[in-house]
């Protein structure tokens, strides 16, 4: 899947550390847009946003648990 220059400013950005790039690439994963679909990265990307201090990150993470594999599940 080709990467558009958009996607590869936001990958650039969350490597650098910025943490609403790091939430929106995290979003790009679990949505599979211009990415292939990965939860694993997605809980990668917005746990270091929510770790950053990015209060949506923050809330998404109060809405959702990761299980040993780092999978998203739904809280109950």
């Amino acid at each position: 899947m080709r990467k558009s220059k958009k996607l590869r400013t936001l990958i650039k950005q969350a490597k650098m550390g910025k943490p609403y790039a790091m939430y929106q690439l995290g979003i790009c994963y679990q949505l599979g847009r211009g990415r292939t679909q990965n939860l694993n990265e997605e809980a990668v990307w917005i746990a270091a946003s929510a770790e950053a201090g990015y209060v949506p990150a923050i809330e998404w993470m109060k809405d959702y648990y990761f299980d040993d594999d780092a999978c998203v599940q739904a809280e109950v």
